[in-house]
């Protein structure tokens, strides 16, 4: 039984039938439309406030600080400026020498320099920190793999000035050669010349590219937002046809485990992400007087070759063998680092990228004919139809048939047509007629063009007389 009611603000009649009828016509519907069920559609991302958007923002300007300047080309500039500046600093004036950069007791040179290893290492460990109990969902093996790099990265430094100062007492001597041993030298306020590297030059370039490297932890970072609100709502709706995420393998567990520490973490990591940016900023312009004021350029030059040297056998070749820690951001249950390395990409890969590019390239291109005007880098689309729409007007009709590619079969559908009109009914299909009919065809209708252009001029009479004896040629 059913019962209709009528809703009397509406002109829809609502029904009420019983439980066994709704499943039919719902059955019946799905075996109509062929689906399961409706289609659930992926959430949409949430509204983010003001600060949100300047916080965002300022984030922006940091990415771009530390990764506006591709590495190759920043190892360029730290290897070339090294010498080119020190080329001029060897002319510098007295006055130059009076600036307060050039004191090796100023208090940037005192309390960041000097420890500039330490200030490095304790934003890289917390960074490490906050990151990796974040992506690895729990798993030790990755925070340990992070403390393992920055302690390798310490004892590169202390190993590597601790050989400067060694190289400066083995090849230096005092002004008083009297004294053989520097510390004795010192004391008795004399210099100890020799070949002295320069540590601050090779610890701030260092300092920067390890900086770089461990901050590729962050490339990605805000992805993950959305790949746990998608994969949350696809599994919760099974229906969904939805695509595969880096989460898609992850146990539940895990995806819990994400979903509590990820926004609990996010705000610190940003934090210290932003410090990294003003640090490496500061050791750029710490690198830039120390070039300028301290020690020789062969010095300094050396030492920027070995910062270098350094960060390339790490970053570029021991970290990606299987028994290394690995590099930053790796070994969680899931990939979410956007970043790759163009240089160390296999021939295949670079293959494959260059015939994505060119294909991407070959699809953007326009003729000469397809060109769409554009207002502030968007096409405008509707002018170029109302441009096409125009050119049409201007073209005769035989010329539009023949520049959409239907002259010819429209003169050949309108010949066939005729010739089958005029053929005898007991020979149609003959191929000797139709191959006779197109000229025949042809005279016929001028024929009748003109009796009818006649018939027009002098009146009914000559209609009926042409009807009454028709012209056969």
């Amino acid at each position: 039984m059913s019962a209709r009611k009528k809703d009397p603000k509406s002109k829809i009649i609502w029904t009420t039938s019983s439980r066994m009828g709704s499943s039919a016509s719902r059955s019946t519907s799905m075996r109509e439309t062929g689906r399961e069920g409706p289609r659930v559609k992926l959430p949409c991302a949430e509204p983010i406030s003001v600060q949100q958007v300047i916080v965002m923002m300022f984030v922006h300007i940091c990415r771009k600080i530390i990764y506006g300047l591709d590495i190759s080309y920043r190892i360029c500039f730290y290897m070339l400026g090294t010498l080119l500046i020190s080329v001029v600093s060897d002319y510098k004036t007295s006055a130059a020498s009076k600036s307060y950069f050039a004191d090796p007791h100023n208090i940037l040179n005192q309390w960041f320099v000097k420890l500039g290893w330490l200030w490095t290492a304790s934003l890289l460990g917390g960074f490490i920190y906050l990151t990796c109990t974040t992506f690895s969902c729990g798993r030790p093996g990755v925070l340990r793999s992070g403390v393992i790099r920055i302690a390798i990265a310490t004892f590169v430094w202390f190993s590597l000035t601790s050989f400067f100062e060694m190289v400066e007492y083995k090849t230096g001597l005092c002004d008083m050669t009297k004294f053989k041993r520097k510390e004795s030298c010192l004391a008795n306020g004399n210099n100890w010349k020799g070949f002295d590297i320069s540590g601050h030059c090779f610890i701030l370039i260092f300092n920067n590219l390890v900086i770089i490297e461990e901050g590729k932890a962050y490339l990605g970072w805000e992805k993950i937002k959305d790949f746990l609100r998608n994969e949350e709502h696809g599994r919760v709706h099974s229906d969904l046809e939805k695509k595969d995420t880096p989460l898609s393998k992850m146990k539940n567990e895990d995806l819990l485990h994400l979903r509590r520490v990820y926004p609990e973490n996010t705000a610190w990591v940003r934090v210290i992400f932003c410090l990294m940016a003003v640090i490496i900023s500061l050791w750029d312009f710490m690198l830039l007087c120390t070039v300028l004021y301290f020690h020789m350029m062969i010095e300094k030059v050396v030492a920027a070759g070995l910062a270098v040297l350094c960060w390339f056998a790490l970053y570029k070749f021991f970290y990606r063998q299987e028994l290394s820690p690995g590099l930053p951001g790796s070994g969680g249950p899931f990939k979410y680092v956007t970043w790759e390395d163009p240089h160390l990409m296999t021939k295949e890969q670079r293959s494959r990228a260059l015939h994505r590019h060119r294909a991407a390239e070959a699809n953007q291109k326009w003729s000469s004919k397809d060109e769409v005007p554009k207002f502030m880098g968007m096409p405008l689309y509707a002018l170029k139809d109302y441009k096409e729409e125009k050119l049409k007007e201007d073209l005769t009709e035989e010329e539009v048939f023949r520049a959409n590619g239907m002259g010819g079969k429209r003169g050949s559908l309108s010949s066939m047509a005729g010739s089958l009109d005029r053929m005898p009914h007991g020979r149609r299909g003959s191929i000797s007629d139709l191959a006779g009919v197109p000229g025949r065809m042809r005279n016929r209708s001028r024929s009748a063009s003109r009796s009818r252009m006649g018939g027009s001029r002098d009146g009914g009479s000559k209609n009926k007389l042409n009807h009454a004896h028709p012209v056969h040629l």
